[in-house]
């Protein structure tokens, strides 16, 4: 093993694996994934490929650490604890290329995210805690093939301008963080705004903000 890798981290991402499916972020089986970045090493821990070693059909509840994967920022992994990563890894890879103050990704297939993602919309700005948490409106990213460089390109992208959170189009959702608990805390507001704005829409027009006008100037957070 890799004397860099630390079991603490495999034992930590493996552990998001309930609240992930008990947050609906995933349909079911191993759709969606998440990460986290060592940020002293740039070692990334990430969700595996399902393979025939698991013991009932591919399912994140029944994920271990000694499941998680530990690759390099090239994606060459470290360890092999036979597994490979998630046909997702480019994507990882390449968000963390370009954001290097992020240490933890989230993809989620949550069901209104997800109903934007199809119709290749973006999340409209229109609650305060959209902008503090999530950097304003979600954009949808342009098509990507799953699994391609091209599809970590398109999510760099649109999430341009410091966003935590973008829409792949016609697939489900991206989230970043400092950390994994951030990462999932700012899915949970991704998902509010989505449904917020989905019945927003049913109601009447919806209202959108700006990043100038939430919080009061003389306001100290």
């Amino acid at each position: 093993m890799n004397t860099n890798v630390r079991y603490e981290f495999k034992l930590l991402t493996a552990s998001y694996a309930k609240e992930f499916v008990e947050k609906k972020f995933t349909p079911g089986m191993d759709s969606g994934d998440w990460s986290m970045r060592d940020s002293e090493t740039g070692l990334i821990y990430i969700c595996p490929r399902p393979n025939a070693s698991f013991d009932i059909r591919p399912d994140w509840r029944v994920i271990k650490a000694e499941h998680i994967c530990v690759c390099d920022g090239e994606g060459n992994l470290v360890e092999d604890n036979g597994f490979l990563p998630t046909v997702e890894l480019p994507m990882h890879l390449a968000i963390y290329k370009a954001r290097p103050e992020v240490n933890a990704i989230v993809h989620s297939h949550p069901l209104y995210s997800s109903a934007f993602a199809v119709t290749g919309e973006d999340i409209p700005f229109l609650l305060a805690e959209q902008g503090l948490f999530l950097g304003g409106s979600t954009r949808c990213a342009e098509y990507g093939l799953v699994g391609s460089t091209d599809l970590g390109e398109k999510i760099v992208a649109a999430l341009e301008g410091g966003r935590k959170a973008a829409l792949l189009r016609n697939h489900g959702a991206v989230v970043l963080g400092k950390d994994l608990e951030e990462a999932f805390i700012v899915s949970d507001f991704l998902e509010h705004g989505a449904y917020v704005a989905y019945m927003a829409k049913q109601v009447g027009k919806p209202i959108e903000l700006s990043m100038d006008n939430i919080l009061d100037p003389g306001l100290e957070l």
